[in-house]
């Protein structure tokens, strides 16, 4: 069949299978899956456009969901509230509070909750206060632009939907749902890379939003967070904690750069404050 002229829904189930059951079983389930788009276009299953697609093999099932016609924000919390043992999520933007609300209720459950955020992205840190402990923030570099989580090691959820109220209910994204142990743990293994590597949260307080610095800017820092980057064109732009990019800042051995105890301390030196909030 190959992968010529198939969207990314066919694409994903086509591997999915393949890796499970060869061909003749990825060949199976996405002709299944295009017959049911090509019966909902026509109005046989009573809607033009399919929010939702199933397919089931012998070693588990895939779902596709589509936003807007279906409500992701939806779907995200009900398998949120499915957990029972566990839940690590790795989130490009965590901002939607119906979803943040059932990832602090599994906790109050016993679940364990691990989440590791991007830096540079906004999140809802005061709603995440509760679950701070378990939150922890990619340290500076690549972007980590996942949108997914692994429920009990049985359940992936993934896809291109960004746990935010526009990514899941205005948008054109979609989400997959992988009920396959052998799918959830090959993301927990990713995931357990980026956890190690990551930065916890600093505690409550001005720093809430940012990873801890390391040690090896302690010394140096002496207490003041703000700093005083040198653009491209020589233009100085300081940063404080809270902003967007604060973490993508690099200060170490960075010539002209300079760490700041107050804001009123960069102005008067010439820096004037960044405008990525």
């Amino acid at each position: 069949m190959g992968f010529r002229g198939m969207d990314r829904a066919s694409v994903v189930l086509y591997s999915f299978l393949y890796e499970r059951g060869g061909v003749e079983k990825a060949e199976n389930g996405v002709e299944g899956l295009e017959a049911n788009w090509r019966r909902r276009r026509s109005g046989v299953c009573g809607a033009r456009s399919p929010p939702r697609v199933r397919a089931r093999g012998s070693a588990g099932e895939v779902e596709i969901h589509y936003a807007p016609a279906e409500n992701l924000e939806h779907l995200d919390v009900g398998l949120l509230r499915s957990a029972h043992t566990k839940i690590d999520m790795a989130a490009y933007s965590l901002t939607d509070w119906p979803v943040i609300d059932a990832l602090i209720d599994a906790r109050r459950r016993g679940v364990a909750v691990r989440i590791v955020l991007d830096p540079s992205q906004q999140h809802a840190f005061d709603r995440l206060r509760e679950i701070a402990g378990s939150i922890r923030m990619k340290a500076p570099g690549p972007y980590m632009h996942l949108k997914s989580y692994a429920i009990d090691g049985r359940t992936l959820r993934s896809g291109s939907a960004n746990l935010s109220a526009s990514g899941l209910k205005q948008q054109d994204n979609d989400i997959l749902v992988v009920r396959e142990p052998s799918a959830a743990n090959a993301f927990e293994a990713r995931f357990e890379q980026i956890w190690a590597r990551a930065n916890p949260l600093p505690p409550p307080g001005n720093q809430f939003a940012n990873p801890a610095p390391s040690p090896a800017l302690k010394s140096e820092m002496a207490g003041c967070l703000i700093k005083g980057n040198v653009s491209r064109n020589g233009e100085r732009i300081y940063h404080v904690p809270g902003d967007r990019t604060y973490a993508r800042v690099r200060m170490e051995k960075e010539r002209d750069k300079r760490w700041f105890c107050t804001e009123e301390q960069a102005v008067a030196a010439g820096w004037r404050k960044a405008s990525t909030w």
